[in-house]
């Protein structure tokens, strides 16, 4: 899908408040409100945009935020990433070029929370050489994210 600057700052426009109306949309990127919904459903359609509910991990209990650096062993990286993929704690990942060939976001209650998910999560993965934990003192971009998944609602 190729994409123009009327679909640019309606992306833009809804990853500042999702919950805006059509009309209030149209106004501000002077179209028609049929066009909005158009667009947000065509955006929608070819996946380019998704809109989902992301919460303020520190006011929803969560407000350790860590990101984690993993060198592995590069046979074993694709399934590396997979199992780290899997771990509710971790709301973001990708495999990396430099020092680290994996980096990790995650958030966890307490600092007590963290070091059992490195003993009981992290440690046993076979592959992984070494990591590297950094506390995040505070966070002035980017707080929010996927609300965290509790036990109960693992498949939601």
């Amino acid at each position: 899908m190729k994409l123009d600057l009327v679909d640019e700052k309606l992306m833009l426009l809804l990853g500042q408040n999702a919950r805006q109306s059509s009309q209030a949309l149209a106004k501000k990127l002077k179209v028609t409100p049929g066009t909005v919904r158009r667009r947000v459903r065509e955006l929608l359609r070819s996946g380019v945009l998704r809109i989902i509910g992301v919460a303020d991990g520190a006011k929803v209990g969560l407000p350790l935020s860590v990101a984690i650096a993993f060198n592995v062993e590069h046979d074993r990286l694709a399934t590396t990433v997979k199992v780290l993929a899997a771990k509710s704690e971790v709301k973001w990942l990708a495999s990396a070029t430099g020092r680290y060939d994996v980096i990790a976001m995650a958030q966890f209650h307490s600092t007590d929370d963290l070091y059992e998910f490195i003993q009981n999560e992290i440690t046993p993965i076979e592959g992984l050489k070494e990591s590297e934990t950094f506390i995040c003192l505070h966070v002035e971009k980017g707080q929010f994210g996927p609300m965290y998944r509790f036990p109960e609602l693992k498949d939601a």
